[in-house]
């Protein structure tokens, strides 16, 4: 209301001088979007931060972020390398040791480490439910520009590699060292791990969509709390009337409901409607 009211204003009076432009009290009474949304990621980064940690082992350096309440942290592969504790600081300057539990098998390039902590600040693993090209995401890490270094983007492809692994490409201009950090959406869940940048390119990064933990790390395939849909390979599945994802395994965070679960199969449609978390699990063939 408050930019008609001045575009009117505008528009009945003479032409404002460039000066008049300018004027404090003119732009004052328009509302200022730029001063929303600087508080909306001031206010993002001062909720993620804390749960994302430094990670050094050897003399090389990575990121990492807590993903439950009790010190299980999910960070790279390749961060870890073939160690069997490494070093961690948290962002209000604590130092601990930190056990690694696990490391994803084949070419995955996730691990989760265990740290010495009682109580740790957990990231919701949920955003790569609405993840498309497109999508704003942000990511907090240790690039070589700097410790805790909030950098934004968007999502330019969406992609399944050699490996059939779920990866996404984005435009968020991230360094060395922040492999391991989260990529997050708007709302601050985790849409998945950065792992890889292309050298001597500009802001091209890629990371790994983060519903592949819940398939490539034991200790975190039970802890999902998502729907599980299961159908042929490459056989599209869609959920009230989107289409979400392929076969041969899918998993969504969907609101408590009634869903529509359908998949076209040898040319037959298959369809099942189910109430969302009673059941938690459907299978299509």
């Amino acid at each position: 209301m408050a930019i008609f009211c001045a575009l009117a204003t505008l528009a009945l009076g003479a032409s404002p001088t460039f000066a008049q432009q300018g004027n404090p009290a003119i732009l004052a009474e328009i509302e200022d979007p730029l001063a929303a949304a600087e508080a909306y990621q001031q206010q993002l980064f001062t909720r993620v931060a804390p749960s994302v940690i430094f990670i050094a082992q050897g003399g090389s350096f990575g990121s990492g972020f807590f993903i439950n309440d009790t010190g299980l942290a999910l960070t790279n592969k390749h961060v870890v390398g073939k160690a069997k504790s490494v070093t961690v600081v948290f962002q209000d300057g604590r130092k601990r040791q930190a056990k690694v539990v696990e490391v994803a098998g084949d070419a995955v390039d996730l691990a989760l480490i265990q740290v010495d902590i009682k109580s740790s600040p957990a990231l919701e693993l949920s955003g790569f439910n609405d993840l498309r090209v497109g999508s704003w995401v942000g990511s907090v890490g240790h690039g070589s520009g700097g410790i805790w270094s909030f950098a934004t983007g968007m999502v330019s492809n969406i992609y399944v590699s050699k490996e059939d692994r779920s990866l996404f490409q984005t435009q968020i201009p991230l360094n060395p060292g922040a492999s391991g950090g989260p990529v997050f959406d708007r709302k601050g869940r985790v849409a998945g791990v950065v792992t890889s940048g292309i050298l001597n390119t500009n802001s091209v990064n890629f990371a790994i969509r983060i519903d592949v933990a819940f398939d490539s790390l034991e200790k975190l395939s039970k802890d999902c709390d998502c729907l599980t849909i299961r159908a042929p390979k490459g056989v599209p599945i869609f959920v009230n009337g989107r289409a979400i994802g392929k076969g041969p395994r899918l998993r969504i965070t969907p609101t408590a409901g009634s869903l529509e679960v359908f998949v076209v199969i040898g040319g037959k449609m298959q369809k099942k409607t189910i109430s969302y978390p009673k059941t938690r699990e459907i299978t299509f063939k």
